[in-house]
Formats: structure tokens, C-alpha cells, sequence
């Protein structure tokens, strides 16, 4: 079929361009020819062509590699001139080939075709038929490691886990997934110099066979040796408590990364830099460096006793002394609120700090101080001394509270640990005939947290479980003797790829004398935002006679929720939640149900729920607005 290529001509000035180059031409003796060659090229294709390449015989993934792979099939929807077209179609059968090799296939058959444009259209269709032909079995395999490190634990389980084996197809993904994870686990565990002395597929495609050599001699094992810090924020002694290795270690690249971030979780400083070359490698003297030295001469090439060690440098500058944070919010169990926050970074080269924060919302007013110390693990650890005053206002409780304490806050594998004591003395009004009543509580606690998720902010899967036991006796100057212990859970677990369940407990009790002596901080409420939605903020309790909410002895709370994601982050959400607070364990518990919408925002997930109390006659719906965490 003849092409059907459209052209257009400069017509316009076309002669006296030719003229200019006669002239040019006619002075340098040039032939005829040259000029109608030039000519020619004053001649250009107005309207290019498209290809549609169409691949039959083969399924993913070795389609997918075959037409990422052809360069005709390359950004088709690009117009190509029809030389274009035939010359990289003349290049398939070697992209095909060179495509299906890594899946063990270097005997394929193809049949191909170019049809050109016919007279209604200028789109050219590429056919390829493939039979991707025997497979290549692997007849030899020598997969070894050698060296020092040959039964490393690591290096062995990578030796295991490799789907290399004599018998099986060729597959390249397999050879380098085996040649990574080998490498991987020698540098990993120090061995720095580790090298492949074979790594080599032989592939004899007239028999398909192939045989596979892959070698990695680990070469000398590298410690970590000293660590030099250059900052004037801490005391070295005490900064180098950050560090989560000694000198004498196996040299691992990941701890290095482990101690950046933690000297910039610290916030004692800004920038920090860390260098550990191997080329800085020195080796340990066995013996008194002086006596080493002249035993064993640092120039002779022959020697190698101790063990090589890197040392490590640390430059890091100080962050601004002082930290401050503004924060504004809404919630409809507070109203309108704001936060104003300070903390204090180094107030001396131990690295004590000291932070104080205000809260204001319609329903509470709370100012909080502390100072802290960093104990034991420095890193996550600390003795912190505490004082605060909150003015609480929630329904038919009015209450105020001063306070100081300790709190010993440790970390441990799964979340925290707290040992705690409070000296608090609280004066509330319970909206009773009673008036002001005043409470003193010196109380001892101790709470254990649990937290696991792919994500703290925005949870895909992911759990939280805390367990808080305090109490107070009235031979230590309390005004009532009691215990309370309040268990809480979370989980969030991933239904699709867009949906998610959410399920939520709580469960409380407390085990007192005198129950009226309890100032409402020690008591339960539900009802709210994070708890029984459709109701109050803290108006599920016990009642006094005059309708009054007081608050009860005995909690439970639990929640199921399912959200979808409807486009990108944003999404709906459906709930059912239930409580109760009471003085027994006989509960009547108040249910809620609702619909919500659902914004996966950098700060975390922001609800906004509409829910209708089963159990409130007086209420139809209630709007809830909150912002944070599942977790």
C-alpha cells in the first residue's frame, strides 16, 4: 500500500533560497546535484503518524516487560514519521528477545506485521505473535559464601531463603534478589569489604540450559571504635549516654542512623552530622599501644593483629534554647480552644529541661509545669517533678484542682511504663444543696502503655492498650481511703485496601469506703466525642436526687466503627457506640449510632459525626467534631 503521508512545500520564498545557494554553490564549482539535494531537504512532512502495537501469545509479566521493552511501542500516542516507524520496528525481535530473557526464555519464536495507515487514517498497527518457546533450567548452581563471616547467622538464613536451586527455571529476579540479600547481610553485620569473586550466568541457549557461579567472600569483619562528639550543648559523658553502641561492636550502618535520630528526637539539638569512613579504619591493639607498636610496626603491610575499628565523629549544633507553641482548635465537647505552650532546652549541660503549658477551652482552664531529668536510658527515660492547676466546668459539676507530683516516665519494648505520685487538693461543688466541698489526695499509681501501628497518625493496622491502677489511704493524710483501676483498648484492623474497622473499650471500677468523699477528678463519666456519641460531653453517670450527673464507681465503654475511603483521603464512616457509668455492676447502657465524614489530614484523622442517642428520648442528633489519632 502506497503512504499516505501528507506534505506540505514552502512555496513562498522556496527559488530565492535555491538562488542564494546556486550562487554559493556555483562560486566553490559544486555539481548540480548538491543543490537539488538541498532542495529536498526545504521539503517537510506536514502530519506524522501514530503506532498501535498489539502483542499476542504472552500474559503478565512477561507482557509488561515486552512492551515496556519495545521501542516501537514506546510513547505511541507521539506522532513518528513513517521512517521512524519502520526503523524501530525493524528493532522488535532483539527488544523481545532481550525482554523475555529474564524469565528463562531465549528460545522464542516471533511473527510479526506493520500494517500501514489505510485512507482514512494515519495510525500504523504493529502485530506481534510470540511463542516464548522452552524454558532455561538451571543444570549448575555453586552458591557459596567464604571468609570470615561464612556461618554469620544472617549470611546462612540468606543462603536458605534463596529460590536458587539446580532443576528450576531461570529467573534474573531471583539471581539478584540472592546476590542482594548476601551482600546485604555481610555489610550489614560489619564486614565491609565484602565482595562477590563470582557472580556470573552461563546460558547455553542452543540446549537451554544455564549454570549459575555466585560467590561472596566476606573479606575482615569492622568494629565500631570510638565516638567523638563535637557540640557544647551536653556534658560528653552524659551525651554519649545517646548512643546505642560501644566501641568493640560489629559495625552496622543502620546504627549509625539509629543514634541520628535519636540525638534529634533529644531536642538539645538542630543540625547533626555524622562520619564514619572505612577508610578511617584503625586497627585495635591487643596489647599497650607503645609496646604494640614497636612489636608489630604500623607500616608493615604483613601485619594485621587487632581487630579494624571505625571511628565515628558527631557534629551537632545546638537548637534554639527556648521552643514555643500556639494551638487553636474546636471540639463540641470543649467549644472553642486554645493552647499556649514553653519549653526550656537546656538549662544546664545534664540536660535538664523545663516546659509549661495552658489550656483554655469553655470547660476547662488547666495550667501545667515540669521539670525534667533524664534517667537511666536517657534517651527515652525520665524523672519529671509536676505541678498544675485545672478549673473544670461540665454540667452540673464545677470543680478546681492544684497539684504536684513525680513521675518516673521509662520506655520499654512494646510503649511506656509510669510510676507516679500526686499531692492534689481539689474544692468541687456537685450542684447539690451541699455547696463547696474540699478533698486532699497524697495517691501512688502506676501506668502501663502499649502501642503498635504502621502509621501513629493516620492508622491503617494497628493496637493501644493502657492499664492505670492509683490509689490513696487516709492513714497517709488522704481524705478518703480508695483504689481505682481503668483498662482501656484500641484496635484498628484493615478490611480492603479502602476500609478499615475501628473498635474501642473502656472499663473502669473503683473500690472506696465512702463514695461521697470522692472528688469528681477520681470518679467516672462517659458521653462524648471519644466515648458514647449522641450524648454530652461527661453526661453519662449516676444521678443525685435532683437530676444532678455525680458521677459513679463503675465504667464501661465499647464502640465499633467502619470508615471507606471514598476519594483519596477523605471518606464516610459508620458507628455504633455504647456505655455506661454506674454504682454496681448492673449497667443500662446508652447507645449511639451515626454516620460521620472522614479527612486523612497530615495532623491526623479529623471526624466530624452526626449521632442519634437510642436511649434520650429529650435529644434527636447530636454534631461531634474531633481531631487526632485512632490510637
Amino acid at each position: 500500500m502506497k503512504t499516505q503521508a501528507r506534505v506540505h512545500y514552502w512555496v513562498g520564498n522556496t527559488s530565492t533560497v535555491i538562488e542564494r545557494y546556486r550562487r554559493l554553490f556555483k562560486r566553490r564549482h559544486l555539481p548540480l546535484v548538491v543543490m537539488i539535494a538541498l532542495a529536498g531537504v526545504l521539503v517537510r512532512p506536514a502530519v506524522a503518524d501514530t503506532v498501535n502495537v498489539n502483542i499476542d501469545g504472552i500474559n503478565d509479566p512477561l507482557l509488561a516487560n515486552v512492551r515496556n521493552s519495545l521501542s516501537v511501542a514506546a510513547e505511541h500516542e507521539k506522532p513518528w514519521a513513517p521512517g521512524k516507524i519502520r526503523r524501530l520496528y525493524r528493532l522488535a525481535p532483539n527488544e523481545i528477545k532481550a525482554a523475555l530473557a529474564p524469565f528463562g526464555y531465549y528460545n522464542p519464536t516471533i511473527e510479526q506485521t506493520l500494517a500501514e495507515p489505510d485512507g482514512d487514517g494515519d495510525t500504523w498497527q504493529a502485530t506481534f505473535r510470540i511463542d516464548r518457546g522452552p524454558q532455561t533450567k538451571v543444570t549448575a548452581l555453586n552458591l557459596a559464601v567464604r571468609g570470615p563471616g561464612d556461618e554469620l547467622p544472617e549470611i546462612r538464613e540468606a543462603l536458605r531463603a534463596s529460590r536458587l536451586a539446580t532443576g528450576k527455571r531461570l529467573i534474573h529476579s531471583q539471581y539478584t534478589a540472592t546476590k542482594n540479600a548476601l551482600y546485604t547481610a555481610a555489610y550489614d553485620a560489619g564486614y565491609l569489604d565484602a565482595r562477590f569473586s563470582q557472580a556470573v550466568i552461563r546460558v547455553r541457549p542452543d540446549n537451554n540450559t544455564a549454570a549459575i557461579d555466585l560467590v561472596l567472600d566476606t573479606g575482615e569483619r569492622y568494629y565500631f571504635g570510638d565516638v567523638n562528639f563535637d557540640q557544647d550543648v551536653l556534658n560528653d559523658d552524659f551525651v554519649r549516654r545517646f548512643v546505642p553502641f560501644k566501641a568493640g561492636d560489629p559495625f552496622d550502618a543502620e546504627r549509625l542512623v539509629d543514634l541520628q535520630l535519636i540525638l534529634s528526637d533529644t531536642d538539645y539539638f538542630n543540625k547533626i552530622s555524622i562520619q564514619a569512613e572505612r577508610g578511617d579504619a584503625e586497627r585495635e591493639a591487643p596489647i599497650g599501644d607503645w609496646l604494640f607498636d614497636i612489636i608489630y610496626p604500623p607500616d608493615d603491610p604483613l601485619i594485621s593483629i587487632g581487630r579494624l575499628q571505625v571511628p565515628v565523629g558527631v557534629t551537632a549544633e545546638a537548637s534554639k534554647p527556648q521552643s514555643y507553641q500556639i494551638s487553636a482548635g474546636y471540639g463540641t465537647d470543649t467549644g472553642p480552644r486554645v493552647g499556649l505552650g514553653v519549653k526550656f532546652r537546656h538549662l544546664n549541660k545534664r540536660g535538664h529541661q523545663f516546659r509549661s503549658d495552658l489550656r483554655l477551652s469553655a470547660v476547662q482552664q488547666a495550667l501545667q509545669a515540669s521539670y525534667d531529668i533524664p534517667i537511666a536510658n536517657v534517651a527515652q527515660d525520665k524523672l519529671s517533678f509536676t505541678a498544675n492547676v485545672a478549673n473544670e466546668d461540665f454540667g452540673d459539676i464545677t470543680s478546681i484542682n492544684y497539684g504536684i507530683g513525680a513521675v518516673r516516665d521509662t520506655g520499654w519494648s512494646l510503649g511506656r511504663k509510669r510510676a507516679y505520685i500526686n499531692l492534689e487538693r481539689e474544692t468541687y461543688d456537685l450542684g447539690d444543696d451541699v455547696g463547696d466541698r474540699t478533698s486532699t489526695l497524697l495517691y501512688p499509681g502506676y501506668t502501663l502503655t502499649l502501642q503498635k501501628a504502621d502509621d501513629l497518625l493516620n492508622t491503617r493496622k494497628g493496637v493501644s492498650a493502657s492499664v492505670d491502677v492509683h490509689g490513696a489511704s487516709e492513714s497517709l493524710g488522704s481524705s478518703v481511703d480508695f483504689v481505682q483501676a481503668k483498662v482501656t483498648g484500641n484496635a484498628v484492623l484493615p478490611l480492603t485496601s479502602k476500609s478499615r474497622l475501628l473498635l474501642r473499650s473502656q472499663f473502669g471500677a473503683i473500690e472506696v469506703d465512702d463514695f461521697d468523699e470522692l472528688p469528681p477528678s477520681q470518679r467516672f463519666f462517659t458521653g462524648g466525642d471519644r466515648t458514647v456519641r449522641g450524648y454530652g460531653y461527661q453526661q453519662i453517670s449516676p444521678e443525685n436526687a435532683d437530676g444532678d450527673n455525680i458521677g459513679g464507681r463503675y465504667l464501661a465503654v465499647g464502640s465499633i466503627e467502619a470508615d471507606y475511603k471514598v476519594y483519596k483521603d477523605y471518606g464516610l464512616a459508620a458507628f455504633f457506640d455504647v456505655g455506661d457509668v454506674a454504682n454496681t455492676t448492673s449497667f443500662d447502657f446508652k447507645r449511639g449510632v451515626g454516620i460521620g465524614f472522614r479527612w486523612a489530614s497530615p495532623v491526623g484523622q479529623i471526624r466530624l459525626d452526626l449521632a442519634h442517642p437510642l436511649d434520650d428520648p429529650d435529644s434527636d442528633f447530636r454534631i461531634h467534631f474531633s481531631l487526632g489519632p485512632d490510637l
